[in-house]
């Protein structure tokens, strides 16, 4: 894996990977898996599996490396352990996770510290720069490349020399100065010559074609880029080939956009740029590179919007804001922030640390230099005095006080041995608080946004309460053409297994949904439990996994007045004015979870049932009706549940939350929260 780096248009840096996967390899490593017992074995066999995925498949390169991690650890193998944790963050930084990678590449540049191996040093410091590059905080990221040049320098190392020139362009191409810019491109382009590195040179050329991009020399621009897929291709590097296949689709849509001189030039290259941004698409989603979707997205967005085709340019424009609020996000943001402010406190606090400890073992030494002293003169004088009159009680005396010193230094030992037991408990006690509050972090980040709902459904309310700090249950919103998709769903259990599931069911709904397009409530429930059951390895046994889903979604068609329902044991709620009264519906779920069922699995059912202006109608997972508290401590029950949202029917959505959430903690009382609680209300 090369620290390497492009220059992306209106510019990003983006990591290249290795080559595409050899089955045959691939199998062979499998079979070594399965058949050998010694752990540095199976550990290289893991690697080295996770390395062939690496372009193609990386949910399942994050699994392997994942699982060569824990044998690293477990072995106490510092050097495979670093080098999983930065191709974990590799993994992380392809996808858009920012600040997950940035965490493993802390992780590994600690390791490397501890080491002393500066190569891995440098390597990390490069890592961390380009996150600070992507984040714009141009300063943060010149220091770490700065960093790790002189490392690389000083060991010789020409190819990392390269990379740093490569990505130094990309800082000073971003900063708008290009001049300086080519030049760092041309010295990286001359010392991969020098190593023969064809990928580096492929990527120095993307680079200076970008540049002529930015400077509006666009035909140039179209020549480095050109040049540049012919050296991927030769080495068959598909995220090299994504990336220019982008840069081109970008220049040919620049250029239909202000150099065509005729409309039959226009529409060329129009065709072009949607050409090769189709190409740019269909490797960047194989490879799962959403940082190149997000880009294509963008150009094949305007490009179908200068032809005129204007519900295609919609379907990009969705594409594009759903791949940016996967890649940048306030939360993210913040994480990343937080990381670095972390690592500098924690390194500040080492030397704190190592300082205080100085200064303790120099006073120690004083304080046990001066008892000496004043024990030796006590000693002569005691001698001198009493050794012809007692010596038989002075020698029973040493012997008595000789005792009561080895039960002294029991005693501090065992105090000193408790000291220590309680100190290791405390800092497991807040390591794993501080775990489990980063994965709420985590969590909320795939959490839909506020103002994306809002965008969709104007008069909406969310009441969300985990029980824990992680949440079982969670909600999920999308737009699919003319569609919006809502989902309340309740996992199996709370805290951190419930929210494990919450993140099951997420990822399998973007698949299902937002990938694959499907938008019949009833069929969307069918492929999440077969995808559900397929992950969990359910197939009826008894001693497998009795984890599932509870779930109501809803498919909201605006334009036509119409909504789909379909529940997993979760029902909905619908409230109409009939006649001046409010008369609430219950659409009944399908009794069978999204997962393990005792029974024979049939299909959802599916309702369609028209709307009409002013209905409200709600989801909401079972932890409110469920919520132990009143003056016997009972259930709120269902029935309360149902008088509660006919009662307030008519005031503003917002008003409708806050009641419920008044109401639920004066139901509470002192009682705690038993389980997550989720309501949603939607007004049509």
């Amino acid at each position: 894996m090369k620290s390497l780096r492009y220059i992306f248009p209106f510019l990003c840096l983006f990591p290249v990977n290795g080559s595409a996967q050899d089955q045959a390899v691939v199998d062979s490593l499998k079979r070594i898996i399965v058949v050998s017992t010694e752990d540095t074995t199976r550990l290289n066999a893991l690697y080295e599996i996770g390395a062939q995925y690496q372009d193609i498949q990386q949910d399942s390169a994050m699994a392997y490396f994942s699982r060569a991690l824990e044998i690293a650890e477990r072995t106490n193998s510092p050097e495979a352990k670093a080098l999983c944790l930065r191709q974990i963050g590799f993994i992380n930084e392809n996808r858009g996770f920012y600040d997950r990678a940035l965490e493993e590449y802390f992780k590994a540049l600690d390791v490397y510290e501890e080491m002393n191996d500066k190569d891995g040093i440098a390597r990390c410091y490069n890592d961390i720069a380009i996150i600070h590059y992507i984040q714009k905080s141009y300063d943060i990221c010149i220091e770490y490349l700065t960093k790790s040049f002189e490392i690389k320098k000083e060991m010789g190392d020409k190819e990392a020399m390269a990379n740093y020139y490569t990505n130094m362009a990309s800082v000073k191409s971003d900063q708008g100065l290009y001049e300086s810019a080519i030049d760092n491109v041309l010295k990286s382009i001359d010392l991969f010559k020098e190593v023969n590195d064809t990928l580096g040179i492929a990527v120095g050329y993307g680079n200076i074609g970008t540049i002529n991009f930015n400077l509006g020399n666009y035909r140039q621009s179209l020549e480095y880029h050109l040049k540049s897929v012919e050296l991927h291709l030769k080495i068959n590097n598909k995220d090299g080939l994504a990336h220019s296949y982008s840069n081109i689709a970008d220049t040919y849509a620049m250029m239909a956009d202000s150099v065509a001189i005729s409309g039959e030039q226009r529409s060329l290259y129009l065709t072009e740029a949607m050409r090769y941004g189709n190409l740019s698409l269909e490797i960047a989603k194989e490879i799962d590179a959403i940082y190149i979707e997000n880009f294509v997205a963008r150009t094949l967005k305007d490009v179908y919007y200068m032809l005129g085709d204007y519900r295609k340019s919609l379907e990009y424009a969705d594409l594009y804001i759903s791949t940016r609020d996967t890649m940048f996000n306030e939360e993210k943001t913040t994480a990343i922030q937080e990381m670095q402010t972390k690592y500098e406190t924690e390194k500040k606090q080492q030397q704190i640390e190592l300082q205080e400890s100085q200064i303790a073992a120099r006073d120690a030494e004083i304080r046990q230099q001066k008892m000496f002293r004043n024990a030796l003169g006590a000693g002569f004088f005691l001698v001198v005095l009493i050794v012809a009159i007692i010596v038989y009680a002075y020698i029973q005396k040493r012997k008595a006080n000789k005792k009561i010193i080895e039960q002294n230094e029991m005693i501090l030992e065992a105090n000193e041995e408790l000291k220590v037991l309680n100190e290791a408990v405390n800092k497991q006690n807040h390591e794993i608080i501080d775990s489990i509050s980063y994965a709420e972090r985590i969590q909320s980040a795939m959490l839909p946004p506020e103002s994306y709902v809002t965008e969709l459904i104007h008069e909406n309310f969310i009441l969300y309460r985990p029980r824990d700090i992680v949440s079982g249950d969670f909600y999920w919103i999308r737009q699919v053409n003319q569609y919006i998709v809502l989902v309340a769903a309740d996992c199996t259990g709370h805290g951190v297994p419930g929210a494990l599931m919450s993140m099951l069911g997420i990822s399998y709904l973007n698949e299902i949904v937002q990938r694959r397009e499907i938008t019949q409530a009833n069929q969307v429930l069918n492929e999440l439990r077969k995808q559900i059951k397929y992950s969990l390895r359910q197939h009826g046994e008894a001693d497998e996994a009795k984890d599932g889903i509870d779930l109501a979604l809803c498919v909201l068609d605006l334009k036509n007045n119409m909504m789909q329902y379909s529940g997993a044991n979760n029902p909905l709620y619908l409230i109409r004015d009939t006649d001046g009264e409010p008369l609430l519906i219950e659409y009944k779920a399908d009794r069978m979870p999204l997962g393990y069922y005792h029974g024979k699995d049939k299909a959802f059912t599916n309702h369609d049932i028209p709307l009409e202006q002013g209905d409200t109608f709600y989801l909401f997972s079972d932890g409110f009706v469920d919520q132990q508290g009143g003056k016997d401590n009972k259930r709120f029950l269902s029935k309360n549940f149902k008088s509660l949202l006919i009662e307030i029917n008519d005031q503003p959505m917002h008003d409708q939350r806050n009641i419920l959430d008044k109401k639920l903690s004066d139901w509470t009382r002192n009682n705690s929260q038993t389980d997550d609680i989720l309501v949603i209300g939607v007004r049509v």
